[in-house]
């Protein structure tokens, strides 16, 4: 039955004296979570590997490029195809100069690397960067789940609301913040700059403005994550909130639906020509890259040419990410509208399955494009816990008399800790596995300071750092220290289309005479360093072979720096290995820096 606050003859019920009082379980566990929150998003930013090429490539390149004139370009940022918006980029450009000017001004923070990431930051000033930024992004992502649950719990509620519900709401908050912190899902998103992941972060602000009744709030949120973030397809998880924002402006008789769409106008055509404005400055036309890349998804072989994956991939992904907690979390997402009839909380279940109609039929698939769904699946865990609890304690005290409502919230809090106590340690063993396991290249390129001692020595020869199949594995130009180091993609059995090196010109109309990109994924000549120009190369140790050129005669590869790694390849999706960071180095193969070296000339005998 629904958790109504209403009695049959429509008077206010009071609350019985078995009911449980959440209130001092949720003032304890929310005033230790919210810095604990804070500092496990910070924590967790450099430590936790960079799953997606995608985030490397599309966003910490061309993020590179506009700080330091340097950086690989992809197709998407070509100014025939004009895919990506710049607009995106700018928040952290500007938050990037701020940083430089901290780590150039020569203040101490020697004591504050340990604390955020294990990679050696020393003595590369962009490294520093990019780790301040990463855990930026970890705080920022952290602010937006605290302002999601602290609606959730403190939401407009109105006064014939019982105390029960009122307590049944916070410890939804609590719970939904709890699965939130300890969810391996969002602990490798929170940190990620993709727009996925910014979607994620706007929606959880705009859900809280929809609770709170905040509706200019709301529309500027919606219209920034629609237009500025270039991922238009995100708009599908406002609709739903959005038209139940119509739906209360229409009933409120103070209202004037002719201002709030003239608002909704206003605040649109503002964000829509900043973006433009800001493209037209790196691309050197006018563009709409929202427009461009709706087109190019709604073409027959667009994102298909990138790889095709059957639902399972998408099943596999979440139960990795979540275990059971995505089990619970949808079957609550269903339940929630009958759960809650008369309470705003399930409309913000609805979007998950609105994404999730149009995310899982399409054959191109990928794990990112789950992250903005990742927060529902949490609230809907936390409504269905809480309200069975909520019932079996009722019932189980039902025949107690004294200390009633102390002995059902005991009894609930146990309770709901016997129910994710498990959850919690699988999550937390599965993230202990991705740092363990999927770190090695970060920490691989975190060393590469160590070969130039002197980067104003003119005596040093520039060192070139070259890759073949681990092309997708390279965190970005932010771990190539100077110019001194320089990076390439040495010729692979890889068959695609690679990024090329960004000229002076960017984006601009002149770059695409110097630089050829294609969109059906057919690699181009200008992606690849020649592999007799390489001084070191980046592979694992059992991807040597996809090199397809070899050394000049007389020289060969010597392992020089090597980093433990799983090779997922000969592991499964569902693997005690690849789901848990068991204690010892039970590696499969591991990532490595070799260089080339002349062979030592053999005497002959005569």
């Amino acid at each position: 039955m629904p958790l109504s606050s209403h009695t049959s003859s429509g008077t206010t019920s009071s609350s019985s004296s078995n009911d449980v009082d959440w209130q001092w379980p949720f003032l304890v566990a929310s005033s230790c979570l919210a810095p604990l929150h804070v500092a496990v998003r910070i924590s967790l930013a450099n430590r936790m590997p960079i799953m997606d090429c995608d985030e490397s490539f599309n966003y910490w390149e061309p993020l590179h490029f506009l700080l330091y004139s340097n950086g690989y370009q992809t197709w998407e940022y070509s100014n025939t195809f004009a895919l990506r918006t710049y607009a995106y980029l700018m928040p952290l450009v500007g938050l990037s100069k701020g940083l430089e000017t901290i780590l150039l001004s020569g203040t101490d923070l020697s004591w504050l690397w340990p604390l955020l990431t294990e990679q050696p930051v020393g003595g590369n000033n962009k490294l520093a960067l990019f780790v301040l930024l990463r855990a930026t992004l970890g705080a920022w992502m952290a602010w937006a789940e605290l302002s999601f649950v602290r609606a959730i719990a403190e939401h407009a509620i109105p006064s014939k609301e019982t105390k029960q519900r009122r307590s049944f709401l916070r410890m939804v908050a609590l719970v939904t913040q709890f699965l939130m912190l300890t969810s391996a899902g969002m602990g490798h998103a929170s940190a990620a700059l993709l727009p996925s992941s910014t979607l994620m972060g706007l929606w959880l602000f705009a859900a809280g403005a929809f609770l709170r009744r905040q509706h200019t709030h709301f529309i500027v949120l919606a219209v920034t994550a629609t237009l500025a973030v270039g991922w238009p397809f995100g708009v599908a998880l406002f609709v739903p909130l959005g038209l139940a924002v119509l739906a209360r402006e229409y009933s409120h008789p103070e209202s004037s639906m002719m201002t709030l769409f003239a608002k909704i106008g206003v605040i649109t055509g503002i964000i829509q020509g900043l973006v433009m404005v800001i493209d037209y400055r790196h691309y050197g036309r006018w563009v709409s890259p929202v427009w461009n890349i709706l087109v190019y998804n709604t073409k027959a072989g667009g994102d298909e040419l990138y790889g095709i994956e059957p639902l399972s991939y998408y099943i596999k992904n979440i139960l990795l990410n979540f275990n059971y907690v995505a089990v619970i979390g949808l079957i609550g997402t269903m339940a929630a509208p009958l759960l809650l009839p008369s309470n705003d909380l399930w409309l913000l279940l609805v979007p998950m399955l609105t994404w999730i109609v149009i995310v899982a039929p399409r054959p191109h698939k990928e794990e990112r494009f789950l992250f903005p769904i990742y927060p529902a699946i949490c609230l809907g865990a936390a409504i269905l816990s809480v309200y069975i609890v909520q019932k079996l304690t009722v019932w189980r005290t039902a025949s107690a008399q004294k200390n009633a409502t102390r002995t059902a919230t005991v009894f609930s809090v146990i309770l709901l800790g016997v129910i994710w106590g498990p959850a919690v340690l699988i999550s937390s063993s599965r993230i202990a596995a991705l740092m363990k396991y999927y770190s090695a290249p970060l920490k691989l390129y975190a060393e590469l300071p160590a070969f130039v001692k002197d980067p104003h020595d003119s005596a040093i020869a520039p060192i070139s750092i070259c890759t073949c199949g681990e092309w997708y594995r390279f965190p970005s130009s932010f771990y190539i220290p100077h110019k001194s180091l320089s990076f390439g993609f040495a010729p692979s059995k890889f068959g695609g289309q690679l990024p090329q090196p960004f000229t002076s010109y960017g984006s601009g109309a002149k770059s695409a005479a110097l630089r050829a990109f294609n969109d059906k994924n057919v690699p181009e000549p200008g992606s690849y360093t020649t592999f007799q120009k390489c001084d070191f190369l980046v592979e694992l140790s059992t991807s040597m072979d996809s090199c397809t050129e070899s050394l000049e005669e007389g020289y060969e590869w010597q392992a020089y720096l090597q980093e433990p790694f799983l090779n997922a390849d000969n592991t499964t999706e569902i693997n005690g290995k690849r789901l848990i960071g068991w204690p010892g180095r039970t590696f499969s193969c591991s990532s490595r820096l070799s260089r080339k070296e002349l062979l030592p000339m053999k005497a002959t005998v005569t």
